[in-house]
């Protein structure tokens, strides 16, 4: 109980902490990122809807060009006409934040774009930078852009690309059988319908148009383009002792270290995913009644409990509140991996960090040779709407809210599964 507590007041703090819109947005942002704030005006005349702590490889800020979703064009098509990347380390690699520029770059190849429509000096979206555009909008309630589906510049094959629903946040492809039938969505102009009990049951929306939101990255640059998802794990002292990591370490829990914050953060500065030995099969992500979130609130905290050094929180909350045996939540908080017991269930931007690194070289329907993961869904700490939560579909990486009730799939029989992630450093 001292522990639930703790983290409540810890909860509290971070919630409040959460950037948003500066009341006073300063003029004249300088293209070195002097004067800049986040939800000021960019130097090109932008909404400036991301700023990191320090300097990055790709700069420091992210603008975004509203006025464009003004109107959108009813033809607005990926592009069909080339594959952009050859391997999927690239694309997985294509989708953080600063990839926009180099995908959009290599999108202008192909005269059927929707990169021949964003004005010079200008990008599409990466999956992350979209990812973070949405965020933004939704925390500080900005009525600048329009709520229809928008491209994102990152591939996830020769056949599909990815694209954020605007009215919920959920990034999808529609590949492996989300849509079925669907052979490719690059050359497609509205978005699909999703829905029903054995699929995305809280993103019913009707199909809409596609459209393309510019961004651009600015401010000095430091440090190198990350490497992407790993190949191999590997073992270092000071890893092991919670010193020092790098990704791809084994952690002092014997989990993979698939997370680098670069400096001290209120949860910590690394994550590690824990081995198969401690993964939990067929459980729902609710088995009692309760409520995370009401109020007015609800749906700003929502959003927030969606991003990373979120999931220990969040799986505080989901045992207090819902005081469930059996649960998923219940499952991460009670588990005692690798000797250590301050596992927790990750959030929907944690799950998916951890996709990114250490998911990918399946063959076929085999578990990844990277920390054996089952080619199913895993469940996150982050609640949709109180009857579904987010999952992460680890055939491909796209996120969709279940129904917290569900064990599995139906058809084919599939269980759900968990992975706990703990937190150190």
């Amino acid at each position: 109980m001292k522990k639930i507590t703790l983290l409540l007041v810890l909860c509290l703090q971070i919630f409040s902490n959460t950037s948003s819109v500066s009341a006073s947005k300063v003029k004249n942002c300088d293209e070195s990122g002097a004067k800049c704030v986040l939800g000021g005006v960019g130097p090109q005349g932008g909404i400036i809807f991301y700023a990191a702590e320090t300097a990055q490889w790709w700069g420091q800020f992210i603008e975004a060009l509203p006025v464009v979703a003004k109107k959108v064009d009813p033809i607005n098509i990926w592009g069909a006409e080339i594959t952009i990347y050859a391997t999927e380390k690239e694309r997985t690699l294509s989708k953080i934040l600063g990839m926009g520029s180099v995908n959009t770059q290599k999108m202008l190849l192909d005269p059927s774009s929707i990169a021949q429509k964003v004005p010079a000096g200008w990008s599409v979206p990466s999956k992350d930078e979209l990812d973070a555009l949405y965020n933004f909008i939704k925390l500080n309630s900005v009525k600048s852009f329009k709520e229809n589906p928008a491209w994102s510049s990152t591939e996830l094959s020769a056949s599909f690309a990815w694209y954020q629903e605007m009215r919920d946040g959920t990034q999808f492809t529609d590949a492996n059988g989300v849509v079925r039938g669907l052979q490719g969505n690059k050359n497609t102009v509205f978005s699909q319908k999703h829905g029903g009990a054995a699929m995305v049951a809280g993103s019913e929306f009707a199909p809409m148009p596609f459209n393309v939101i510019p961004v651009r990255a600015f401010g000095v640059k430091a440090g190198v383009m990350p490497n992407g998802s790993i190949s191999k794990t590997t073992i270092s002292t000071s890893c092991t002792t919670g010193v020092s990591c790098k990704i791809g370490d084994i952690g002092p829990g014997g989990g993979i270290v698939f997370y680098d914050a670069g400096t001290h953060q209120n949860w910590g500065r690394f994550l590690e995913i824990a081995p198969v030995s401690c993964e939990g099969v067929g459980l729902p992500w609710r088995s009692g009644k309760g409520t995370i979130y009401s109020g007015q609130t609800a749906a700003i905290d929502r959003v927030k409990a969606k991003q990373i050094g979120m999931g220990l929180i969040n799986t505080s909350l989901i045992v207090a509140k819902l005081k469930g045996v059996g649960n998923v939540a219940q499952f991460a908080a009670d588990s005692v991996c690798g000797g250590l017991s301050d596992w927790f269930l990750p959030s929907k931007d944690e799950l998916d960090a951890a996709y990114n690194i250490v998911a990918q070289n399946r063959v076929g329907g085999a578990e990844s040779p990277i920390g054996n993961f089952n080619k199913g869904y895993y469940w996150t700490s982050s609640d949709y709407n109180n009857k579904t939560a987010w999952t992460q579909y680890f055939t491909d990486g796209q996120q969709f809210d279940r129904y917290q009730n569900l064990t599995g799939n139906a058809v084919p029989p599939t269980p759900f599964r968990v992975r706990p992630v703990r937190a150190f450093g």
